[in-house]
């Protein structure tokens, strides 16, 4: 039978192998330049269709960068908020500062060393 601490582990880990994939970084440099974005992909004749499009198209790219992270905050947010806000913190600095990019990897080592811990706490612990 599955445990609660295995579901947490192979989050943990898919989230921190996730941190080095080129998808993400891929998508986070489409979600970090909106601007850029918008003038790339604009085009003007029906703008309500136009923007909504947009709209979607940009919320796919961001997503498609955090999601890993998003799931992460969903598993460890049911029992504790101080790690969601922590989580959610980390996202923000990753999408909106200028060096957010770098933080990438380090927080994928950081999550897989987290899950190597926990599974050998738990299976020889």
């Amino acid at each position: 039978m599955l445990n609660g601490w295995a579901i947490g582990a192979v989050v943990l880990a898919g989230a921190g192998l996730f941190q080095f994939s080129r998808l993400k970084y891929h998508c986070l440099d489409k979600c970090r330049a909106p601007f850029g974005f918008i003038a790339e992909r604009w085009h003007g004749p029906h703008p309500w269709q136009s923007a909504l499009r947009l709209g979607l198209d940009h919320g796919l790219y961001c997503v498609g960068c955090c999601w890993a992270i998003m799931l992460l905050m969903f598993v460890v947010g049911t029992g504790n908020v101080g790690w969601m806000l922590a989580l959610g913190a980390i996202m923000a600095v990753e999408k909106n500062m200028p060096w957010g990019r770098h933080l990438s990897r380090p927080l994928g080592g950081v999550l897989l060393a987290i899950a190597v811990v926990i599974i050998g706490a738990n299976l020889w612990g």
